[in-house]
């Protein structure tokens, strides 16, 4: 069961190509779609950029950044939502920052993905995906969440913070692997976002290790001033909502001073359903029009 839903989440996730582009300020009047070399890890990765409807070069307005793992899926879905909901002022002007490693081929996608988002490596875990996904057992590297979260915090966000108008909000959005992410940002670096979207995800990953690292986190601080969206799909069964309602529950436990939560289980919905339903809530929980 494990594996067959994890399967399902790994080909919702499809590809498409865009074209490199050599940012610069005069570009970012319109999207932009850049390539990001990481100092940490060596990859490469692609930002594709949506603006704000208002946002213009000529005035100082300034705004707060969503950064959207698993980018050639997310970024047209994501951007499509905004301009809907944009229609009747449902949530506020925002950035959106779809990030995606820049592999040639559906192989090297999942398997730098698969190492950027977890935060332990599991050799027998390596070795079975290799083989279930039919990629080198080589390419096949589990544990890189560290790397990634540098990464994202030295090099990528300080690219968009100098080329668009940034105004020092940031968030994060993930979904199964992307969620795994999320959260371990969550726990690991909790300031570096003020909005966590945190769907379907695989807290399952190492016998529910995210419970342990949140639980080590509490032993050392008594805050966590941040806003989290948690959600799934009814029918993911409980090897995912069991791990995410056990991790609620212990945030809710230790009691973090600035911490607000909310959580949707969306009736119906399986892990691949249940996407859109949970980017446009995201998107309203977080940047809500009527939120302070």
């Amino acid at each position: 069961m494990k594996i067959r839903c994890f399967i399902i989440s790994v080909f919702l996730l499809s590809v498409s190509v865009f074209v490199d582009t050599i940012p610069s300020l005069a570009q970012t009047q319109s999207p932009g779609d850049h390539i990001v070399k990481s100092e940490f890890n060596g990859k490469s990765y692609r930002l594709n950029v949506s603006l704000p409807k208002a946002y213009s070069i000529s005035d100082s307005a300034r705004y707060p950044v969503l950064y959207v793992l698993d980018g050639k899926f997310s970024y047209q879905s994501f951007k499509s939502i905004r301009e809907v909901l944009d229609l009747a002022h449902e949530i506020k002007e925002v950035i959106i920052v779809a990030i995606e490693s820049d592999g040639s081929n559906d192989a090297d996608w999942f398997a730098s993905r698969y190492g950027d988002f977890t935060p332990s490596g599991i050799p027998q875990a390596d070795t079975q995906w290799a083989k279930m996904m039919q990629i080198p057992v080589e390419k096949m590297k589990s544990g890189g969440a560290s790397l990634f979260l540098s990464t994202l915090e030295k090099n990528l966000i300080p690219f968009i913070d100098l080329h668009y108008k940034t105004n020092g909000s940031r968030s994060i959005s993930g979904h199964s692997l992307g969620g795994l992410f999320a959260g371990y940002c969550l726990v690991k670096k909790p300031a570096l976002f003020v909005n966590y979207g945190i769907n379907s995800p695989s807290f399952w990953w190492n016998n529910n290790e995210m419970l342990l690292l949140e639980q080590t986190f509490a032993e050392q601080n008594a805050g966590m001033s941040a806003h989290v969206f948690f959600s799934a799909g009814a029918l993911e069964g409980d090897m995912m909502i069991g791990p995410l309602t056990a991790l609620i529950n212990s945030l809710k436990s230790h009691g973090y001073k600035g911490l607000r939560m909310n959580q949707q289980i969306f009736e119906g919905e399986t892990h691949v359903s249940v996407v859109a339903a949970c980017s446009s809530r995201a998107l309203r929980v977080l940047f809500g029009a009527n939120l302070n």
